[in-house]
């Protein structure tokens, strides 16, 4: 969160007493008001182009509710005013300097070094955002580990959930041939990323992070929970019994047998999320139509927040 000072200087972008603001500021420092409507101007802007990205993005089930929709873009409203008003990408600037030219046209005159200057540092701006974007992403022909090892660098950026489970993932997509963030977009897409996960009448958890059934060969601990089947595509309510570990490596170990012993063409997938949902799905993991669908959704989502090449072998 920004500190008040800063929201106070910068100003709530919502706050509808700004274009009053604005109006009444072109009668005592008209240029100063000049800059203000640049700056509203180049935040609307950024606001698009933020808003546009957003779509762009892969979306999953687990955050698209109205509310949050809503806090999105509100957010987006603010952040673009706060860059604009900080010096944004040089479109304020430049288009300061057009309003002048208007009502100054001796200004054409004038070296043309400054507008270059600003064209430059516009170019520089963009230009930036683009080589850390670059910079985030693995070498090419990074093993899928090492790809996610190297995602790792700043934990702080991580969502708990990956922070939690990282390390077992780790190890057991090794196992695999798999990339680690496939392993997490999975458990991600069944637990709810964490916040729906299988628990006991207690109220206790069994960190199943994957779903998986007990059937009658499993002789561990179990859970009765109801969950959603599908039927000839309609969902019905069923109460279901389910493997209980005493830890998430637990789950994870069991979770790699289950892959070698029934789903072999998912083994070895590198970083191929659709390959991987699908071959789970053609081995039946799921009755859900769409899940394939979904878990690429999420697998997609995840490996842009890591800085994970979807295209590593």
């Amino acid at each position: 969160m920004l500190p008040r000072s800063t929201i106070e200087s910068q100003g709530i972008s919502a706050d509808p007493r700004s274009l009053d603001r604005l109006r009444a500021s072109m009668s005592s420092n008209k240029s100063a008001a000049t800059q203000g409507v640049a700056q509203q101007f180049e935040a609307l802007l950024l606001q698009q182009m933020l808003s546009a990205m957003r779509k762009a993005a892969p979306q999953d089930e687990f955050d698209q509710s109205a509310a949050s929709q809503t806090f999105k873009g509100m957010r987006d409203q603010q952040l673009a005013q706060n860059w604009a008003q900080s010096g944004g990408i040089g479109f304020a600037k430049m288009i300061v300097r057009q309003l002048n030219i208007q009502e100054n046209p001796s200004l054409l005159q004038q070296s043309p070094s400054s507008l270059l200057s600003d064209a430059r540092l516009t170019a520089r701006n963009i230009a930036s955002y683009n080589a850390a974007a670059v910079a985030a992403k693995p070498a090419a022909g990074a093993s899928p580990v090492a790809a996610f090892n190297q995602s790792g660098a700043n934990q702080n950026a991580m969502p708990e959930f990956v922070r939690k489970l990282g390390s077992a993932a780790k190890s057991t997509a090794a196992s695999l041939g798999l990339s680690p963030h496939l392993l997490l977009a999975h458990a991600a897409l069944e637990t709810g990323w964490g916040k729906k996960s299988i628990k006991a009448a207690d109220g206790s958890e069994s960190h199943n992070l994957f779903g998986i059934k007990a059937g009658a060969g499993w002789q561990g601990k179990t859970v009765d929970v109801l969950t959603t089947e599908y039927v000839d595509g309609i969902a019905q309510k069923r109460i279901e019994k389910f493997r209980a570990y005493d830890s998430y490596a637990e789950s994870m170990a069991d979770y790699a047998s289950l892959i070698k012993r029934r789903y072999g063409d998912a083994v070895a997938q590198g970083s191929d999320a659709v390959g991987f949902a699908k071959a789970l799905v053609a081995g039946g993991y799921a009755t859900d139509p769409l899940y394939a669908q979904k878990l690429t959704r999420v697998a997609t989502r995840l490996a842009d927040q890591l800085g994970i090449n979807g295209d590593l072998a």
